[in-house]
């Protein structure tokens, strides 16, 4: 059984659709990359797999769950977004870390909030954030504030905080745009490290390198729909479309 679904998603922006008939679907332990030029709709779907956009028409489904199904479901409560937004962890590009916060403060913050509606021992979440704050090699950092860390640590925080929730799926958004090629391997690292533990991920990168190594399914978006999808060696090796071919062949030229 596919651990998420999604099936005829849109969105739109006044007149403008952004994105349209999505379909697509990924197992438990994935990595699926999306790929495309700007505005070509894939922070978007982020974002509405996320519920910060609500789709117009579609359906999200993660396990059993069906999230969202616009021929069911016509008025979400602010508690349920709430509740449907944990199934999924999000990396954005530029950190959004709480400057008034420790590294540390900031992994336990969301835990502390929902321990206050669930319960739970303060001890257990400040242990889980220290152990996700050391498998990101920040064992020293935990009570560094964001301004007193490079680009490359506050987002690797930004990851640490994004699983202290336990997400089924993690997202990221072009989680290295914001940084400079020397901390850019960095962060990817931890990437590719949580891929081979089988970290369920969704990726939205620039990075052709990488989203070729560590992908199990590669998607390549234009004009808010799916173009193409495959392993990477179909779509970025041999990719069918041409404007596939076009896209790929620009990034070649501007990196080469």
């Amino acid at each position: 059984m596919p651990v998420l679904e999604v099936r005829n998603l849109k969105k739109s922006f006044d007149s403008t659709e952004v994105i349209h008939d999505i379909s697509f679907s990924m197992e438990e332990g994935e990595t699926v990359t999306i790929i495309g030029s700007s505005g070509s709709g894939k922070t978007t779907l982020l974002r509405c797999l996320n519920f910060l956009e609500r789709p117009d028409g579609g359906m999200i489904k993660v396990k059993d769950d069906v999230l969202f199904d616009n021929d069911v479901i016509k008025s979400l409560s602010v508690e349920s977004v709430r509740k449907k937004r944990l199934h999924f962890g999000l990396v954005f590009q530029s950190f959004n870390l709480f400057p008034q916060y420790t590294a540390l403060e900031n992994v336990m913050l969301a835990p502390r909030l929902m321990q206050k509606e669930n319960g739970g021992a303060e001890g257990e979440i400040k242990e889980r954030a220290e152990e996700l704050l050391r498998q990101m090699g920040l064992e020293d950092r935990m009570g560094n504030y964001p301004h007193e860390l490079s680009g490359g640590q506050q987002q690797r925080v930004a990851i640490a905080r994004a699983l202290a929730l336990n997400p089924d799926i993690l997202c990221f958004d072009e989680p290295t745009s914001a940084l400079d090629p020397e901390l850019t391997g960095e962060v990817l690292r931890v990437i590719k490290d949580l891929s081979t533990r089988h970290m369920t991920m969704i990726i939205v990168t620039h990075e052709m390198d990488f989203a070729h190594d560590v992908s199990d399914k590669v998607i390549f978006m234009d004009g808010g729909v799916i173009v193409e999808e495959g392993t990477p060696q179909e779509v970025i090796d041999a990719p069918k479309n041409e404007r596939t071919i076009q896209f790929l062949s620009n990034y070649s030229k501007r990196n080469g």
